[in-house]
């Protein structure tokens, strides 16, 4: 099956409870940290989503998702191609306190120990 990343992604929330970062996504989403429920919208990434246009894999016909459903199976009309939209990865970039690399990573809620590849310094970062 063949598959092309949306381009747009679900805002980054923080946990009413405990403030740490939920995990990506809208709807009622569910904190790793105190496993309490939040409610995430955001109308215009909403929007964004059932209004975004991609172009076929196979055929580049473009063809509107009409959808906020992520990953979302997609037909085309113009090639009967059949491919997946999957939602957008977020990455963040994370200065190493050692050599002031960037590092680009997943951002995960909790905390979470690195170790950069240039200075193999190890040190901890929180979401």
């Amino acid at each position: 099956m063949v598959e092309v990343e949306s381009k747009h992604a679900a805002p980054l929330a923080e946990c009413a409870h405990c403030g740490h970062m939920l995990p990506q996504g809208l709807g009622e989403i569910g904190c790793e940290v105190c496993t309490a429920i939040n409610k995430v919208s955001h109308q215009p990434t909403t929007d964004a989503l059932n209004d975004e246009t991609v172009p076929c894999p196979h055929c580049n016909m473009i063809l509107v998702a009409g959808t906020e459903e992520r990953p979302v199976d997609l037909t085309c009309g113009g090639c009967a191609g059949v491919f997946t939209l999957t939602p957008k990865v977020v990455k963040v970039e994370i200065a190493c306190p050692g050599c002031e690399r960037n590092l680009r990573i997943r951002p995960r809620p909790g905390q979470r120990e690195l170790k950069c590849p240039a200075c193999e310094a190890a040190f901890n970062v929180t979401f």
